[in-house]
């Protein structure tokens, strides 16, 4: 190779080596770039330990939940027990939470209303533990770029996955615990039903299940059917509350009927019942309850049964 092709050959490497190192310049500043945007997005924390629990929801108000030894207990808008599972979902949720890149740095209020994180439409969720925030985020629009959110103390709007948007836009009977009565069905030894001028009792031996209508027995009585009312009211939950409304008002200051529920352990679960709801079902109250509770309108068939739902078909389906 001649002096000259050897210069050429050295120039032609020199410019390569030279766009390389350039090239790795720039993707090295790419990564630092990166490196610097993922160290300045905001993290949300754990919210192990959590005491008290802050929902601001635009329209719907505020709701508060305080932890009460081993329970969680609805002390705003009203003070209730509150869904211990409801609320031990939207921790979870929240844990779940990645930040994934920066909207706009610096948002005025009209991009805030944009975003729907203001305070007319963001969903504003403050978690504590011994008065310090665990979490402060209000979030608001999602789509394709995730849910959009702002962090206290962090200024931006951000991005983060694994929001679960129906855990924090509960109403208040979403909050509250809806249980009413639960048991379990090995568990029940009697059924007592008090619906007027009629009197059904239905007692266990542990195997087998006797039934009596004002004392006497019931003609063509069937004992699986006593099992079917058993199952249908070993869990019956709350699909509305009585707050603010007496017992008049819910047709239990003269009930129409009621309901005791014998087990094997522990105290029978004792029932009053009143008018009939809207959604045609029924207004109960529980033995040492605070408040009445609407039970929806297909637990109400066996609330208040016929004595033929305890019998067997007529032969030749009474022909």
């Amino acid at each position: 190779m001649t002096r000259d092709k050897q210069l050429a050959a050295g120039a032609i490497a020199l410019v390569l080596f030279g766009g390389l190192a350039v090239k790795q310049m720039r993707d090295d500043a790419k990564v630092g770039s990166k490196a610097a945007q993922d160290a300045a997005l905001p993290k949300i924390e754990s919210t192990e330990g959590a005491d008290k629990i802050t929902v601001t929801n635009g329209e719907k108000g505020d709701f508060v939940l305080e932890k009460k030894g081993d329970a969680w207990q609805l002390v705003k808008p009203i003070g209730a027990k509150a869904n211990d599972q409801n609320v031990k979902l939207a921790l979870e949720n929240l844990k779940e939470l990645k930040v994934r890149e920066r909207i706009s740095a610096n948002p005025d209020a009209d991009l805030l209303k944009n975003y729907e994180v203001d305070a007319n439409k963001g969903v504003h969720v403050v978690v504590e533990k011994g008065g310090k925030a665990l979490v402060d985020a209000t979030f608001g629009k999602s789509g394709g770029r995730g849910q959009l959110l702002t962090v206290a103390g962090t200024q931006g709007v951000f991005a983060c996955t694994g929001y679960s948007s129906f855990l924090f836009t509960r109403d208040v009977k979403g909050w509250r615990d809806v249980e009413v009565a639960k048991f379990e069905e090995a568990k029940a030894s009697g059924l007592h039903f008090v619906l007027g001028d009629r009197k059904l009792d239905f007692v266990s031996d542990g195997s087998n299940w006797a039934g009596a209508e004002n004392g006497k027995g019931i003609d063509r009585f069937d004992s699986e059917k006593v099992k079917d009312a058993v199952r249908a009211l070993q869990t019956l939950n709350a699909d509305d509350f009585a707050d603010g409304k007496s017992d008049a008002d819910v047709g239990l200051d003269k009930p129409t009927g009621s309901l005791t529920i014998d087990l094997k352990e522990g105290a029978a679960i004792k029932l009053a019942i009143g008018s009939e709801t809207p959604s045609k079902g029924r207004w109960v109250k529980r033995e040492g309850a605070a408040v009445a509770t609407a039970l929806p309108s297909y637990a109400v068939d066996w609330l208040t049964p016929e004595t033929s739902k305890f019998q067997k078909a007529l032969p030749d389906g009474g022909k």
